[in-house]
């Protein structure tokens, strides 16, 4: 018998892979490449789902680059994303363009201690 065993909970699943663009896998991949080694992993793997949700996001059925740097700013930790500015327009992007993603702090917000 194959399928999913009846204790496995589907819905904390992430999303099933889209179809990437190749320009998105190599700016995922140039974004990667900046990462110390030992990190390289779970950064490509965070990043990876967060461009997909932007994909998603925006209504599409594939990730693009654009995706791939609002997924990158989303995995990056609010007081560290100053330093992308550069990064981003390195990549040929206008920061301006991000503004909005640059400055949110959504899922980083801190929960205070005690409460959960």
């Amino acid at each position: 018998m194959s399928g999913t065993p009846p204790d496995d909970r589907d819905d904390a699943l992430p999303p099933a892979s889209m179809r990437w663009d190749g320009s998105a896998e190599r700016m995922l991949a140039s974004l990667v490449d900046m990462v110390p080694a030992t990190l390289r992993e779970l950064a490509r793997s965070s990043a990876r789902d967060e461009a997909e949700l932007a994909a998603q996001d925006r209504g599409a059925d594939a990730v693009e680059p654009e995706d791939v740097v609002r997924g990158w700013i989303r995995t990056t930790p609010p007081e560290q994303r100053d330093g992308l500015v550069e990064v981003i327009d390195s990549l040929g992007f206008d920061p301006e363009r991000f503004a909005s993603d640059l400055e949110s702090a959504e899922g980083w917000e801190e929960t205070p201690e005690g409460e959960d």
